[in-house]
């Protein structure tokens, strides 16, 4: 389901630095372009509702207690900045997430009009790919510090595949029985966000960088709430090479009314980064 979205996005990425570009101002602060990858320290919290046909009706399983999944993991980070004009940035970034759990249920839970029974073992795989398209317009530029407006999309999709035992009818609709079963749930979180940005030139071989949005939307079938915050320092031991050790968090909660899938999902992303960049 994702190969295709990822083909997508690296080839119009690459279609977009293709383009002849018109030289933007040298600034201490800013980069003209920049690739970053690494490693992001990710603890990760959430909880994921599915209702099936009837609204309200599906139990809120969160990822750790209900489904036994680390809440604590590495993921691989990687993003791109280009400055085409003096005041124009743009960024895209990604990283994903796949993670497997098996947890002894102490409770019936119910998921997409199954009913998950107490007692049973429930096998579960979740994986998650997030897209990040941010815009910034540096609206103030000093010798050594800049502020930006910045406006953007965050979008998640996920997939969560559930093994496990479920209640069912016995014959003849009389009393209950069980057998096991799987289910499943997956969507697409497109979320836009507005922010600012501020870059600060500490030495010539440091920076920091901080970057804050949020956004209340309630756009098509998707009524959701979005906060995202970047902070960290870039250390340059080369012109053109840094080491980035930073800070950041993210949190969607979002309502989805959707043929695919219809509940809430909420996923908050927080922990440190540390990325190689090589910029120009």
């Amino acid at each position: 389901m994702r190969s295709p979205r990822l083909i997508v996005a690296t080839l119009a990425l690459s279609l977009s630095f293709a383009v002849p570009v018109v030289h933007a101002d040298d600034h201490p602060m800013l980069d003209t372009f920049s690739v970053s990858a690494g490693f992001f320290a990710n603890n990760f919290d959430g909880g994921l509702r599915a209702d099936g046909q009837v609204k309200n009706s599906g139990t809120t399983l969160n990822f750790s207690r209900d489904l036994g999944q680390d809440d604590s993991r590495y993921l691989p980070y990687f993003a791109v900045s280009w400055r085409p004009w003096d005041r124009h940035e743009f960024e895209f970034s990604y990283y994903h997430d796949s993670t497997d759990g098996n947890r002894t249920l102490t409770r019936n839970l119910q998921f997409n009009n199954q009913e998950l029974v107490v007692g049973s073992t429930l096998r579960s795989k979740f994986t998650l790919d997030t897209f990040g398209f941010t815009y910034r317009y540096w609206a103030w530029i000093g010798d050594e510090a800049a502020f930006a407006l910045t406006g953007g999309l965050q979008a998640y999709s996920f997939d969560l595949k559930l093994d496990g035992t479920v209640s069912a009818n016995g014959p003849g609709g009389g009393g209950t029985a069980t057998r096991q079963a799987k289910a499943k749930a997956n969507t697409d979180l497109p979320d836009p966000s507005i922010g600012v940005a501020f870059r600060y030139q500490m030495a010539s071989w440091a920076r920091l960088t901080a970057d804050l949005g949020a956004f209340k939307a309630n756009i098509a079938d998707i009524d959701a709430t979005l906060y995202n915050a970047r902070v960290g320092v870039e250390f340059y031991p080369f012109e053109n090479w840094a080491v980035i050790t930073q800070y950041s968090y993210n949190k969607i909660d979002a309502d989805v009314n959707k043929d695919r899938f219809r509940g809430n999902a909420t996923f908050r992303f927080s922990g440190g980064q540390v990325l190689l960049k090589y910029r120009f």
